[in-house]
């Protein structure tokens, strides 16, 4: 659901700190959809890290070797 994210963040840091964070999951799907095992993620706003984190888990999940 579109709170999930909300509730990710308030979840490791106590509070909501942005208005509308992305879910990590969400980004972990959108990435295995749209990305062989090799290539590169590029985020455009680098700003809470969600990115880089759905990369890392992916990467730990199906042994892909993602950069971000």
């Amino acid at each position: 659901s579109g709170t999930t994210g909300t509730k990710n963040l308030k979840d490791l840091i106590g509070e909501k700190l942005f208005s509308y964070p992305k879910s990590v999951q969400l980004v972990k799907d959108s990435i295995k959809i749209a990305t062989s095992d090799d290539d590169i993620i590029l985020d455009f706003f680098g700003g809470s890290g969600t990115t880089a984190q759905a990369v890392v888990e992916l990467n730990q999940e199906d042994g892909g070797t993602r950069q971000f």
